[in-house]
């Protein structure tokens, strides 16, 4: 993400229109696209918050109204400058979102929408019934904004000023999802539990974004008021909220200009129904029957382009990128290939440890310590006072039959669940009971038993989101090209690339990660885990889906991460990979510990036979070549 000429090439041309259109518009169009221009600036407040985050959210007309009646009420009463009344009047709307959007954001779904209609609902009862607002009858006299001593009270005027406002919020939103904290929202939008296991504090991810939002639509609602020069209750209630919602699903909820293509679409189609609909229903017709046919075509666009119109320009895009990307030559046969290693696991380890040369610094030392977790859902025990330890430069598997507890016992180490009882401690801090984002903050990372990647993000993307705790650009940073965040995104970009080259996925940096093989996608969640650099790493049955050769080279890299003091703790059922990148095996049946010991102690105890091998395994690691026996047991 670099600042280039070509990056100023859009706001220049933006710019250049928006003055165009309002230098050559008659005063009719300049003011209907005056009115357009607010209502996309409402579109990309709704887009911020329900097409970024997921969050369906309906508080629009509350915020514009605060905007509105604030600087109504600021500049009539206190005789404040229109620009500081809009400013203070902002501020007033983040402070309302800061207080009430952890609690609203508590609920999801429907409910979700219903607490925010409901929010919008308030504000239209509390302005209609209140003295200080003058009630339904509303306030007028206020005065036009002033600008460098020009008082704005001509259509091109309002045009060039809101058009010009759009294209900064607009530019400060496309920024914001090329950037750290863009990211985190989609990864929220896809999949919470796996961006919280990333490191991202979602509460607070969904309170930002709900303030922005709430920033934008009151500042559409100040513009609103200063150009009318007049306010009442009637254009902040639910049938706004219900009217935007609508700009966003016609435009499209997942990209900013959705707002754009939304708003004037909507307007089109608006002026269109009022010349057409009269001729066929007569003139009675035209309210009942634009809210039919717009109705109607809500449901169509729903039904057939969820995506809206922006969607159907980016799935043309999309298939011109897959045309070009068809013809280009195939990438070189990765290193995975069968032919690359013909001998077995064991083999191989064997060769890896022999070659193994040096301790990394800490080797040895204690990373991760759990003392009696247990873990009760109702009446069933899913984990049953276990505890153990992880040391650095070791891999420690996890092994035991389905049910046994063992991805239970991950989820309470991530903090992804907590504890009935017992203690979690990384590096001799007490994790027990902190949620996911904070335990990752103390070096841990993940992967998950189903992967956990999230829609509409392209590999790279999907494993930057993993680094989210390696930089620090937060929300206002990442929609502003200051140095500091281009250079942030500069490195975060190289480090994502080490570990996509060593995993060998550099080929697939660019594929939508959600349409990859069920291996591939494994191995992605391993990168994003890496990429994070923590001291240690958690795996979920990371070899399904994987080929014969893929899991030889995961092995191989689990080995490589031990040599290089990363502590690793893997569940897994294929019990040749276990046996042969492991240095370290508990057993889990029942909930509880049955063994733990080296991989040979284990395949030749009978105990662990009878609940879960069957039979010995044949092909043993000799335990003269495993390392330090820490916790043997």
């Amino acid at each position: 993400m670099r600042v280039t000429w070509r990056t100023a090439v859009g706001p220049s041309l933006w710019i250049a229109t928006v003055i165009a259109v309002s230098q050559t518009a008659g005063p009719y169009l300049s003011g209907l696209g005056a009115s357009v221009a607010i209502l996309a600036l409402l579109g990309l407040g709704m887009i911020l918050v329900t097409g970024y985050a997921g969050q369906f959210s309906l508080a629009v007309g509350a915020f514009y109204g605060i905007g509105a009646y604030g600087s109504a009420l600021l500049t009539i009463n206190f005789g404040w400058p229109g620009l500081l009344a809009v400013a203070a009047s902002a501020a007033i709307a983040a402070t309302v979102s800061q207080v009430l959007g952890r609690p609203l954001f508590r609920l999801r779904g429907h409910f979700l929408a219903m607490g925010t209609l409901a929010l919008t609902e308030v504000f239209y009862l509390l302005v209609t019934n209140l003295k200080i607002t003058n009630g339904a009858s509303g306030l007028g006299g206020i005065a036009p904004l002033n600008l460098f001593g020009i008082d704005l009270i001509r259509t091109d005027q309002f045009f060039l000023q809101n058009w010009l406002i759009v294209g900064v919020v607009l530019w400060g939103c496309l920024r914001l999802r090329a950037g750290r904290e863009g990211r985190a929202l989609k990864a929220i939008r896809g999949n919470e539990v796996a961006a919280a296991a990333a490191g991202i504090n979602i509460a607070s991810s969904k309170t930002r974004i709900f303030t922005a939002s709430a920033i934008i639509s009151s500042i559409g609602g100040s513009l609103y008021a200063h150009q009318v020069m007049y306010v009442n209750p009637e254009p902040f209630g639910i049938a706004t909220a219900i009217d935007v919602l609508v700009i966003a699903v016609l435009g499209g909820m997942r990209s900013p200009w959705g707002a754009i293509v939304g708003a004037i679409a909507l307007e089109a189609l608006n002026k269109g129904i009022e010349v057409l609909l009269p001729g066929v229903l007569g003139a009675g017709a035209v309210g009942a029957g634009q809210a039919l046919i717009l109705g109607i075509l809500l449901v169509v666009i729903l039904i057939v382009r969820p995506d809206g119109i922006g969607g159907a320009i980016g799935a043309v895009a999309n298939y011109f990128r897959r045309q070009q990307r068809v013809n280009e030559p195939e990438p070189a046969a990765s290193r995975t290939s069968e032919k690359e290693q013909p001998v077995g696991m064991a083999a191989l380890r064997l060769v890896h440890d022999e070659n193994r040369t040096g301790i990394a610094p800490g080797q040895g030392q204690l990373v991760l310590e759990a003392i009696g977790l247990t873990k009760r859902f109702g009446g069933v025990t899913a984990v049953d006072d276990v505890s153990l330890q992880i040391f650095s430069g070791e891999v420690l598997a996890i092994i035991g039959p389905n049910g046994a507890g063992k991805s239970t016992l991950v989820n309470l180490l991530s903090g992804n669940l907590p504890p009935t009882e017992g203690s979690v401690f990384i590096g001799g801090e007490a994790t027990t009971g902190k949620p996911a984002y904070l335990v990752a903050n103390h070096g841990l990372s993940r992967t998950f038993q189903t992967a956990a990647l999230f829609a509409e993000m392209d590999v790279a993307s999907t494993v930057k989101v993993g680094a989210h705790l390696r930089g620090s650009v937060g929300m206002l940073r990442s929609a502003l090209p200051t140095v500091g965040a281009l250079r942030e995104e500069r490195r975060l970009d190289a480090e994502v690339w080490a570990v996509l080259e060593r995993l060998d996925l550099g080929h697939l940096a660019d594929r939508e990660a959600n349409t990859l093989s069920l291996g591939q996608q494994k191995q992605i969640e391993i990168a994003r885990a890496l990429v994070g650099r923590p001291s240690i790493l958690l795996l979920d049955e990371p070899c399904a889906g994987l080929n014969k050769a893929e899991k030889k080279n995961l092995m191989l890299l689990l080995r490589q991460l031990g040599a290089e003091g990363l502590a690793v703790l893997v569940i897994e059922h294929d019990m040749e990979f276990v046996m042969s990148s492991a240095d370290r095996v508990q057993v889990l049946n029942f909930g509880a510990t049955l063994r733990v010991g080296t991989p040979a102690d284990i395949q030749s105890d009978p105990s662990v036979i009878d609940a879960y091998l069957g039979v010995a395994h044949e092909e043993c690691v000799p335990a003269v070549v495993l390392g330090p026996e820490k916790g043997s047991q």
